[in-house]
């Protein structure tokens, strides 16, 4: 999809339809931007209350008048209440509605706020724009995919600060690319989607971005660093783990570095701790933490963003196989410390404390960041509305809650409380890897805590928010890049603060 930025409607080229927004007051929708030469055509709708101006309200209009046939008045809400996510939402109601007309291209006449600035209304529609417009149609034939897809192809915003928006909306589609590649990982079919497909992916972003430099290690060196957890999870899979380090360095003279550390399950059986039907079918998705990872790189390489900023990835499947691990079977991670497995199910958390402890000793972080479809106890917690967070440095949660608010993509915080531990004490190990279900969220990240050492730590469990069964507002059915916006947010804040 093409975004342009015109100054007026008078510049504009023939489009399918031509969107006007307007904000719900008391009395009557009131228009949030020009309407002229097409006041005629809209008094109507408002005059008799057909248009209430509310959030996500779509009227479709018929006009004789020779450029767009169709006009839309979009409802806003109450202008005070305006945020950039109500903005996404209504416009995801209105995307929605134009894929229902086979609409392929747009104009937008650019609502006026004293509560955003015009570059980031611009920006708002235009994620909602991009995000609604994607859709994963890789197995569809052509015939199939021109029924049920019709795609936005060009959209023209108007608006009065040419440059500044321009600019807003070049930022948002390099943004939009990194969510539409951790998107695709996600959905993609999981034997396809191997550790070796993950690492050739980082490859290729090395191709295409001269400041990434990819490495992928294989099995052998993961034995030669001592990563028995991570080994653990994938020694019963036919499939080869890979251990990937995909690195941006946008600030070479600066130390500042930040580490996202992505947890990578190509698919999770459960291992013999196996999961049910209606649990297993979307673990495709279980290295949702590494997509996101794989995509902020991408965001933040398009950018070309002044900070050094590295995705680490244990890739594996976590299959069912002879060799297995067991339930009750100890393992010795790379930072010495040894685990007694009392679920093969809690596999996420091994492979990711292997490659914390990696980070920590090998990558000089100042900051370190996991990001993880972790626990179904994070589901039942939260939902599909928000994602948990948990950290050793509260500063660094709060502004990745920050960064969450800006984008939509939210997250809560939970504590990290040593009275927790108890449930994860062993008798024959120095902790197993799981305990109850009660507090089953933070005793996984109370887990991975006992191998970030020194190091600034956050950890994400997005397992509610990576993979969706229902498309939501302006989010597609299935895997929906969460964090990649998030993460782009945070890192920019520390580019500014720099």
């Amino acid at each position: 999809m093409q975004i342009t930025v015109i100054t007026s409607l008078e510049t504009r080229a023939q489009s399918d339809v031509l969107v006007f927004p307007f904000w719900k007051e008391e009395a009557r929708a009131l228009a949030a931007c020009p309407l002229a030469p097409y006041d005629h055509l809209i008094s109507g709708p408002v005059r008799t209350k057909d248009l209430s101006g509310k959030a996500e309200e779509v009227v479709w209009l018929y006009s004789e008048m020779p450029q767009e046939k169709r006009l839309v008045l979009l409802g806003l809400g109450a202008r005070e209440k305006l945020t950039r996510e109500s903005l996404r939402r209504s416009v995801g109601a209105l995307a929605g509605s134009c894929r229902d007309k086979k609409i392929r291209s747009m104009t937008f006449v650019l609502p006026k706020s004293d509560l955003l600035e015009e570059r980031d209304i611009a920006s708002a529609i235009a994620e909602a724009l991009f995000s609604k417009n994607y859709s994963f149609d890789t197995f569809l034939d052509d015939s199939t995919k021109k029924e049920k897809h019709t795609h936005l192809e060009s959209v023209q915003i108007v608006a009065e600060n040419f440059a500044s928006v321009r600019d807003a909306l070049d930022r948002t589609a390099k943004i939009a690319e990194g969510v539409a590649l951790a998107r695709d990982l996600v959905n993609g079919n999981a034997n396809d989607v191997t550790p070796e497909y993950l690492g050739a992916v980082a490859k290729k972003l090395s191709k295409q971005f001269p400041r990434i430099t990819t490495h992928v290690h294989d099995k052998k060196w993961a034995e030669k660093e001592g990563m028995g957890l991570f080994l653990a999870v994938a020694q019963g899979s036919s499939v080869e783990p890979k251990f990937i380090i995909c690195e941006y360095r946008g600030d070479p003279t600066s130390s500042d570095h930040t580490v996202i550390v992505g947890k990578g399950v190509t698919f999770d059986t459960g291992g013999i701790n196996l999961k049910p039907t209606g649990f297993v079918e979307t673990q495709k998705g279980d290295m949702a933490g590494a997509a996101t990872a794989l995509g902020t790189i991408h965001a933040v390489a398009a950018l070309n963003m002044a900070v050094n900023v590295t995705a680490v990835i244990a890739a594996t499947d976590n299959a069912i196989g002879p060799n297995s691990s067991k339930p009750g079977d100890v393992y010795r991670a790379i930072s010495g410390k040894t685990v007694e497995i009392t679920n093969t199910d809690a596999e996420g958390r091994l492979t990711l404390a292997d490659a914390l402890y990696w980070t920590t000793q090998n990558l000089k972080p100042t900051r370190m960041i996991d990001i993880a479809t972790l626990t179904g106890a994070m589901v039942v917690a939260l939902g599909h509305q928000y994602a948990g967070v948990m950290a050793t440095a509260e500063p660094l949660a709060d502004e990745l809650i920050r960064a969450g608010e800006h984008t939509g993509e939210k997250l809560w915080q939970f504590p990290l409380d040593d009275e927790y531990k108890e449930d994860l004490k062993s008798d024959i190990a120095d902790i197993k890897n799981a305990g109850p279900r009660e507090g089953g969220a933070i005793l996984g990240a109370l887990f991975l805590r006992e191998f970030v050492g020194n190091v600034p730590w956050a950890h994400i469990d997005m397992a509610g928010t990576a993979f969706l069964k229902d498309a939501k507002k302006y989010l597609p059915k299935h895997g929906i890049g969460f964090g990649v916006r998030m993460f782009v947010e945070f890192l920019e804040k520390l580019e500014k603060s720099a």
